[in-house]
């Protein structure tokens, strides 16, 4: 049998198509500066059928309805994860540093890409926020609390992690 099987073509709409909704929300945030909570409801549905389509694809090649379990904990473990470490950097920056759209976009992230995936995330999008936040503090010399959409750095790490989940998978 030759060509590439029905699963990486859905697999790959879906992951590109929460991407376009991704980037939707980081031009929002840049234009807006918040995320819309309502916006946030209805994205939630989007990023709960990751799991749902990696188990549905399970069943077709014949795994067990037993080794379903492993797929929604990684995808729940993931939103936990997106959940906590923004609300931990929120805490320790006394509520300056992440507002709560990004923490609560962050945790519905968490659905989409797991544990592996949110790394992803956090690594690209803190390695392209800290040039742009250095060099806004070096212009501007003050110590006052900075305020900046993270939600294009979380879309620069969500490509990237978008890029892992369809080439390395």
């Amino acid at each position: 049998m030759t060509g590439i099987p029905i699963e990486n073509n859905i697999w790959s709409a879906y992951l590109l198509t929460a991407f376009l909704v991704i980037v939707g929300f980081a031009f929002y945030d840049i234009f807006h500066r918040r995320v819309p909570d309502l916006a946030l409801v209805f994205f939630i549905p989007l990023a709960a059928a990751a799991p749902l389509i990696k188990s549905w694809f399970a069943l077709d090649c014949g795994q067990p309805p037993l080794w379903l379990w492993p797929i929604f904990a990684k995808s729940l473990i993931g939103a936990l994860l997106g959940f906590s470490i923004p609300l931990a950097a929120a805490i320790v920056t006394g509520g300056t540093g992440m507002g709560g759209g990004d923490i609560k976009f962050c945790g519905v992230l968490g659905l989409i890409y797991g544990p592996s995936g949110m790394s992803i995330v956090f690594l690209v999008s803190a390695v392209c926020a800290m040039p742009i936040i250095l060099m806004i503090r070096r212009i501007y010399r003050d110590r006052r609390p900075l305020s900046i959409p993270f939600l294009p750095f979380l879309a620069c790490g969500c490509s990237a992690a978008t890029l892992a989940e369809l080439f390395l998978h």
